[in-house]
């Protein structure tokens, strides 16, 4: 795991972490009090039952590990645990509100929200009173200023509340939730924390067990075939839950209260289980019954039970990583990993904070250089072949600016958080500015050396090799040209301090469709994943050591392929994609993945990152009004109105005679 945010207040690494939760963080807690657990639960990676509702590991031991700390150890859990780097209170079933029944009555835990709290200040005392006994499996008493508090309860009090009152009578008890949220947050800081990580509530609308206990109409399915009625509550919830964490910031002023919006990203496993490497979304590995949820309330996952006269079991599947839920409730390791990947990542922290796991990564780069195509072009190819027009530029630049948008790039917004300059187009002899890097990426670029000209195919002379060789040009100029005071080349130790990023291979893949077809661009993959890889050990060899590979977007979902690529109507999905492309794309994906696996074996001391920004853009055109936006697979700037607003003989800012009218 490697971060590319630059510097935080934060004061990282973590010594200690301190988990608050039910069972999507029990990691034995529950089992420790009431054992009980059966098989198959554990059956991954730990080949037994451990405590952890999954078929493995949770997303706690995937975020300790990102961390550099051990398993943390279940509080309840006396015999054989090792407390020096913090403790989980986490129990399964547990609740934020004081349960009002027996465990034995109605499943909820009695080790509530403020029951864990207790527990936590209980497990202080005891620090402080052992320090002089050199007990060896308790941490120092400074412990708890330097560790990281993960809070993520709230999931039983909701579908408890929904199953009695519905989705909307869920609303009256948010408050209350909320607001003890917050105060156990300031109780903790009263004993010394000061990083908190509040993970908000998952699309319990997606889940398998809901789908099948919770009474919903046909109306009330979204496309991914998950409740939209019990996902709004959710999002309700969640909302409130944000702003009142923004409210304790300003009680709380020198700590760092962190809202995690796991919400996104167990939503979009559940939507696009196929983006992840996975195969089902809304069933369950580990359950009975079969169907479309593979879940029966009467029998839970691992336990056998007479149904119908019938002893039936609720046995695994066998191929938990295919699928997102392990039981209908819970999730499976594979899509725990993906979960923690994410909050490791930061990408989903308000406000913006960095964990800044430990890694060998030095992260303050120096400089950004960059190939690519059209995607990343910031005014390569216009530079060699002027012939730019408006409306490109219009929204930021106010003028064309080299990009094939309206306004700025992916590559000018990394730039922007990493803290540089936007880059300087290496084909830009005029006022360009070097010392942060330079971009060799160029509109129409190939990662295949191209056989026809730009004038007759349209495709770049730029190609991936060339672009290489422009960077050894460039790399020879620096090291030629630094003693002579050049005021806009970096100095020559940049390469090793730089971050290479690699967002190529589109024109590969869309060129040869149409006279190829999907199986004939399949033959072609190995050898445009091979000449990436082959790129990056080049610039290995002459000092890179940081290098972040975007995979390739769903095409299928594109106006423009929409309009050219000949497809059927049953090829198209619920959101207007075509789904043979985007499959073939997910292919392609997965062997550029594998590809840069490999690649990390020969460089061991690099860090070579695999990018997945299909994901993201995937649910961009499938779900433009969760993002504030209107339109998904339909043109701004184009020409022919419609579904697309796209015609390939006229392209934006263009003028053309079509049907004997300009």
């Amino acid at each position: 795991m490697v971060m590319l945010v630059p510097g935080t207040n934060a004061k990282c690494a973590f010594e200690a972490m301190f988990i608050f939760g039910d069972s999507n963080s029990d990691n034995g807690g529950f089992n420790a009090a009431f054992p009980s657990q059966p098989s198959p639960n554990g059956m991954t990676y730990f080949n037994r039952p451990t405590g952890r509702a999954t078929d493995g590991r949770l997303y706690v031991d995937f975020l300790a590990q990102g961390l550099g700390l051990p398993f943390v150890s279940p509080y309840l859990q006396s015999i054989g645990s090792d407390y020096r780097h913090g403790t989980n209170f986490a129990t399964a079933a547990s609740t934020v509100l004081m349960p009002t029944t027996s465990l034995f009555v109605n499943g909820v835990s009695p080790f509530y929200l403020a029951v864990q709290i207790n527990q936590m200040k209980q497990f202080k005392a005891k620090v402080e009173e052992f320090k002089s006994q050199g007990q060896t499996n308790l941490p120092q008493p400074d412990i708890f200023g330097k560790a990281l508090y993960v809070i993520y309860i709230g999931q039983n009090d909701f579908t408890g509340f929904a199953g009695s009152a519905g989705a909307g009578g869920v609303k009256q008890y948010t408050p209350q939730i909320v607001s003890q949220v917050v105060s156990a947050v300031k109780e903790l800081y009263s004993l010394g924390g000061r990083t908190f990580l509040v993970l908000n509530l998952g699309p319990v609308g997606c889940y398998p067990a809901f789908l099948v206990q919770f009474p919903h109409g046909s109306s009330d399915m979204d496309p991914s075939g998950c409740m939209m009625s019990h996902n709004n509550a959710v999002n309700e919830y969640n909302s409130m839950l944000k702003d009142a964490l923004g409210q304790a910031r300003q009680d709380l002023k020198d700590a760092s209260l962190i809202y995690v919006d796991t919400n996104s990203v167990l939503l979009e496993l559940y939507r696009n289980p196929s983006s992840h490497g996975m195969q089902h979304g809304t069933t369950a590995c580990c359950g009975y019954g079969g169907g479309s949820y593979n879940y029966n309330q009467q029998v839970f996952c691992g336990y056998s039970k007479v149904v119908n006269g019938q002893t039936v079991t609720a046995s695994a599947c066998s191929d938990p990583q295919n699928y997102v839920s392990w039981d209908g409730i819970h999730l499976t390791e594979a899509a725990n990993k993906i979960m923690a990947s994410e909050i490791l990542s930061g990408s989903h922290f308000d406000p913006p904070f960095s964990l800044n796991p430990r890694s060998d990564a030095k992260c303050d780069f120096k400089a950004i250089f960059n190939f690519g195509d059209s995607n990343s072009d910031t005014g390569g190819f216009w530079a060699a072949f002027p012939a730019e027009r408006p409306p490109n530029g219009m929204t930021y630049f106010k003028k064309p600016a080299g990009r094939a948008t309206d306004g700025r790039l992916i590559i000018d917004f990394l730039a922007k958080a990493l803290g540089l300059p936007f880059l300087s187009p290496y084909l830009q002899s005029i006022g360009s500015d070097y010392r942060h890097g330079a971009n060799f990426a160029t509109l129409a670029s190939t990662v295949r050396l191209p056989h026809t000209s730009l004038f007759v195919t349209g495709v770049s002379p730029f190609s991936l090799a060339i672009q290489l060789n422009q960077m050894k040009q460039f790399k020879a100029k620096v090291d030629e040209l630094h003693s002579s005071g050049k005021a806009n080349l970096p100095p020559p130790n940049i390469f090793g301090k730089s971050l290479y990023t690699f967002y190529i291979g589109q024109n590969d893949f869309t060129g040869n469709l149409a006279s190829l077809g999907i199986n004939g661009v399949k033959q072609l993959l190995p050898e445009v994943v091979s000449q990436i890889t082959s790129t990056i050990k080049e610039i290995y060899a002459f000092g890179g050591r940081t290098f972040l590979v975007l995979n390739l977007a769903p095409i299928g979902c594109y106006p423009a392929f929409l309009v050219e690529l000949p497809h059927t109507v049953s090829d198209i999905d619920s959101f207007g994609c075509m789904i043979s492309y985007n499959k073939a794309v997910v292919d392609s994906n997965y062997m550029l993945k594998e590809a840069l696996r490999e690649t990390r074996k020969d460089i061991p001391d690099a860090n070579v990152i695999y990018a997945d920004i299909h994901s993201v853009m995937l649910e961009l055109f499938q779900h433009p009004s969760s993002h504030g936006m209107k339109y998904g697979t339909k043109a701004c700037c184009g020409y022919g109105g419609g579904a697309y607003n796209f015609n390939p003989q006229v392209f934006c800012g263009n003028t053309k005679l079509i049907n004997g009218q300009n």
